[in-house]
């Protein structure tokens, strides 16, 4: 019993000792930061964040991406359903600063990344983009999203690659610091192994 009780002591501790080299990589196994390369278009998903119409079309200006696609999904209260383009009309976000020519903004249901993807496959299509560029690399979960979004753009013969565009993302080797950070790395890694028990709807989007 005393053996058992050392053995037991002896892997905590080696555990708690070995912890800062371990416990980053449940933060950084979720996330995915493909360098920019040239690409058709750039596809910006609800969520990424406020500035990233306005990155998309440097990329475009720069010569990076053709197109502009936006994706925007319903923002839910108990009193309003929304979208962003809505919120443009009433003059609460800022409207895209892309020319109408090179822009496409489409609905998802949702804000799951697939959903996101299949509602901007037509507009894509229709573009004849072969391959994307997805703003939003180097957060937690955007392995995920890079999963997602691939599962539907390759089978259409539409590569993607997902990009950070903004240095103001908290850092995922920390992820432990912050509880919102926690609860993401939480979430991911059900979503990877277990993802009935994520509590994810995939028909609500929930």
């Amino acid at each position: 019993m005393a053996l058992r009780l050392l053995a037991v002591i002896l892997i905590v501790s080696l555990g708690v000792a070995t912890a800062p080299v371990w416990l980053p990589a449940f933060g950084t196994a979720l996330t995915e930061d493909d360098p920019p390369a040239s690409a058709d278009a750039a596809l910006v998903l609800e969520g990424t964040g406020a500035t990233a119409t306005s990155v998309a079309e440097q990329w475009r200006e720069q010569g990076l991406v053709r197109d502009v696609v936006i994706v925007e999904a319903p923002v839910k209260t108990h009193a309003l359903v929304a979208y962003w383009s809505d919120f443009v009309r009433w003059g609460l976000a800022p409207p895209s600063p892309t020319l109408a020519e090179y822009l496409s903004v489409v609905r998802s249901p949702s804000t799951q990344a697939g959903q996101q993807a299949t509602a901007a496959l037509p507009a894509l299509q229709a573009q004849q983009a072969h391959d994307v560029l997805v703003l939003g690399g180097g957060g937690i979960g955007s392995r995920l999203v890079e999963r997602q979004v691939s599962d539907v753009l390759q089978p259409a013969g539409i590569s993607s690659r997902i990009v950070r565009y903004s240095d103001g993302s908290r850092d995922p080797r920390v992820w432990y610091q912050n509880a919102e950070d926690r609860r993401a790395v939480l979430d991911g890694w059900l979503q990877v192994l277990v993802p009935y028990l994520s509590g994810y709807d995939a028909d609500s989007g929930a």
